[in-house]
């Protein structure tokens, strides 16, 4: 018997009327379970959520008509936490490049600190669910969009401020993003190897792959010996 299969939850009871959305809520977290234990997409059906919650398989059908649905929200769920995170650390500071830093610096925290929400947004191997099927995650979609522009938009505003001599906030962001998974991705699946600090790589990359110019160096006016001949 599977992990997932150990812990089915006793049969639930109904939600009184008008907290129809707790049962959604249940079924997320479900799903989310099976995900994080089993890696497979594929483990995510109907019957399987609806054993892990204590349900009948059609009352998810209710809220979400297949396991498809039932991913892309949960994807969507990961993935609101982690914009959450990264807007809010991009919004500590005035200072445009220390919120690039601080952004990027909460990706690599939180993948690192939740390494089973990270690979339900980034490491999934479902994506020939939409495509042979040509659906849009519509619930996840835009959302990405939002994050990744959000992203992007930090590097920007580099640019605009002079911070940044990058001729391409796309591309560099891009750069940055493939640099911080590595961060977050090697270090887990080589346990062995001794890393170095993440952060310290962390900054040092950003700095090259973002171009960031150097911070201005406050010159201290230098001061003139006395002069002897006026003793």
């Amino acid at each position: 018997m599977s992990d997932v299969a150990a812990h089915d939850a006793p049969r639930r009871q109904r939600n009184p009327r008008g907290q129809g959305h707790r049962l959604r809520d249940e079924i997320l977290a479900g799903a989310t379970t099976i995900l994080e234990h089993s890696g497979d997409e594929h483990a995510v059906t109907l019957r399987a959520v609806a054993r892990r919650i204590g349900i009948t398989a059609p009352s998810i059908t209710t809220h979400f008509p297949d396991p498809a649905a039932i991913i892309d929200a949960v994807v969507a769920e990961q993935l609101g936490g982690l914009a959450e995170r990264l807007r809010s650390a991009a919004h500590s500071t005035a200072d445009p490049v220390d919120a690039l830093q601080a952004a990027w610096a909460a990706y690599l925290d939180f993948g690192r600190a939740n390494p089973a929400h990270y690979r339900v947004i980034f490491e999934r191997r479902f994506l020939t669910v939409w495509d042979d099927q040509q659906r849009p995650m519509t619930e996840t979609a835009p959302l990405f969009d939002a994050t990744t522009e959000m992203m992007i938009g930090l590097l920007q505003t580099c640019i605009d401020t002079a911070t940044s001599t990058s001729a391409d906030a796309f591309a560099d962001s891009v750069a940055i993003w493939y640099y911080t998974h590595g961060l977050v991705a090697l270090p887990a699946t080589i346990t062995s190897f001794a890393w170095p600090d993440a952060h310290t790589h962390l900054a040092t990359g950003i700095t090259n792959l973002a171009h960031l110019t150097p911070p201005a160096r406050t010159r201290t006016p230098k001061r003139r010996p006395p002069n002897p001949a006026r003793r």
